[in-house]
């Protein structure tokens, strides 16, 4: 592709950015079709909606993964849809408070505690959905397991108060994040788009240091997601390093030693020796001490 048609492609997303239309592949309409006939689908999907999008896509070729995968060993697997998704949506949608009853951790029920829901997000780890609230009694973030609430009734608010909580949840999830400085191995600068792939669900910021030949990228995240940077740390092992940060350096390295004690040798360990019939170990001996202190031949 030349210069010109670079261009003239780059002129056209932005004009259909500005109208709100959107563009899609022939994969991309496929992929769809298969995922609108998925079980949770028509739980997940206004019943309009669905009717809509798979007069839309009827023409569309079927995706047929099967024919090309096989899939084993699988666990049983819970469905990804919780009934409380619809109502909790529509609650966001419309800037509405909720009054939720739920257990908590100690196994008590906590009943009619207010809040203001403004987003959903799922656990890709524990499977699971949750809610994030602003309790305004307390002044705090709140975050609460689909399946830990027993009753969730919607709230009508102000639209001066839902936009007074809004910033208030802003300031909070401002005041929530901090700034971690990565520096990439000189070495292993051909790897930057692996690395800024393992960070690409934060903000960051990359820099090029000439002098050095090093990129450093600057990380925003919120404090609870530490450990998670630091499992992504790992897995990227000695391609970056932490710059800045004194306590998650030391964690890091309690970790490499850690990780080395479990294959460091004691002199007493036995070594292995190959013999024709097999390996055979033995151990490492001392010689004997006579009574006087010396050693016996």
């Amino acid at each position: 592709m030349n210069l010109f048609e670079k261009m003239f492609n780059y002129q056209m997303m932005t004009r259909l950015n500005e109208t709100g239309l959107f563009t899609w592949t022939s994969q991309e309409r496929a992929w769809l079709r298969m995922m609108l006939n998925h079980p949770a689908a028509p739980e997940a999907i206004n019943p309009d909606t669905l009717h809509k999008m798979h007069d839309m896509l009827d023409a569309e070729q079927d995706l047929d993964l099967q024919d090309y995968l096989t899939e084993k060993a699988k666990s049983e697997e819970n469905s990804v849809f919780h009934p409380l998704l619809k109502p909790l949506r529509q609650m966001i949608l419309h800037h509405q408070g909720f009054r939720l009853t739920g257990r908590v951790r100690n196994g008590r029920i906590s009943q009619d505690q207010f809040g203001y829901p403004y987003k959903l997000e799922y656990s890709m780890v524990k499977k699971e959905w949750y809610v994030l609230w602003y309790a305004p009694l307390y002044n705090k973030l709140m975050s609460t397991k689909l399946h830990s609430i027993i009753t969730a009734e919607a709230q009508p608010l102000q639209p001066e108060t839902a936009s007074q909580y809004a910033a208030k949840i802003a300031i909070l999830t401002e005041n929530r994040k901090t700034t971690l400085m990565i520096e990439v191995l000189p070495e292993f600068n051909q790897e930057l788009s692996r690395i800024l792939y393992a960070f690409s669900c934060f903000e960051k910021q990359v820099e090029f240091v000439e002098a050095q030949q090093t990129y450093r990228i600057e990380l925003t995240i919120p404090r609870n997601e530490m450990d998670y940077v630091l499992s992504k740390m790992r897995f990227l092992g000695k391609r970056v390093r932490i710059a800045d940060n004194a306590a998650l350096r030391e964690r890091m390295s309690e970790t490499a030693a850690k990780v080395l004690a479990r294959y460091a040798e004691t002199e007493l360990e036995a070594l292995p020796e190959r013999t024709s019939g097999g390996v055979r170990s033995h151990t490492i001996e001392k010689p004997f001490a006579n009574a006087d202190g010396s050693d016996s031949a």
